[in-house]
């Protein structure tokens, strides 16, 4: 089976576990709000909406790579908020597999994307809602995007010039790990990383005309 494939056979179970979660009591611990019995949940600048079936509402495509991290999100979620102190992806995790499968498929993908795509930058601002941020890490580019409400992620990127390589450094934040689990961060970013190629294709045209990527 494909990724996806096997992402979609770990739904089903985890939409009896969304049976069993009250959403009145977990939507401050979220982040989220209610619309009725149904949680809404704010995603990369869209709005998610669960209902206690686990069946995902919105007006974007769902992608099972981010739906897969939202059911967990809302199940395992310990609800700490965000402290602003940022750390690499080794931080959160001491399995080193982790580790080696985040730098080769998502740092070193990433980083080639921004270098054939300067402006790829501007275009997650506008489409995902992202907030450039004061430069960290000696970086050109510093951009928060917030996946799921407290779980941000900070994009740090060196623009490649004639002198130097380029250079992109991806943190979390120190909360990250107690509000979704190591594997769910791994393909939360993976599911990143297929909407930003998504976008790339269409530089030939225009990334902001309102297709959704997400």
């Amino acid at each position: 089976m494909t990724q996806e494939e096997q992402l979609k056979n770990v739904l089903e179970p985890l939409k009896k576990e969304i049976s069993r979660v009250d959403f009145s009591k977990s939507a401050e611990r979220l982040g989220a709000g209610l619309s009725g019995k149904k949680l809404s949940i704010r995603c990369l600048g869209k709005d998610f909406t669960v209902d206690s079936e686990g069946n995902v509402i919105s007006d974007c495509h769902l992608n099972v790579w981010v739906i897969t991290p939202l059911l967990n999100y809302i199940i395992q979620g310990a609800g700490n908020d965000p402290t602003g102190k940022w750390v690499p992806f080794r931080e959160l995790s001491k399995e080193t597999v982790w580790n080696s499968f985040f730098h080769q498929r998502f740092e070193k993908p990433l980083k080639l994307l921004l270098d054939a795509h300067p402006d790829l930058i501007e275009d997650m601002i506008y489409i995902f809602s992202g907030k450039p941020v004061k430069a960290h890490f000696d970086s050109d580019i510093s951009l928060a995007l917030y996946p799921l409400p407290k779980v941000p992620i900070l994009i740090c990127y060196t623009k490649l010039t004639e002198d130097l390589e380029s250079k992109i450094n991806v943190f979390f934040d120190e909360t990250a790990g107690t509000n979704l689990h190591i594997d769910s961060i791994y393909r939360l970013c993976m599911g990143l990383l297929v909407m930003f190629r998504k976008i790339s294709l269409r530089h030939l045209g225009s990334p902001r005309d309102g297709v959704s990527v997400i």
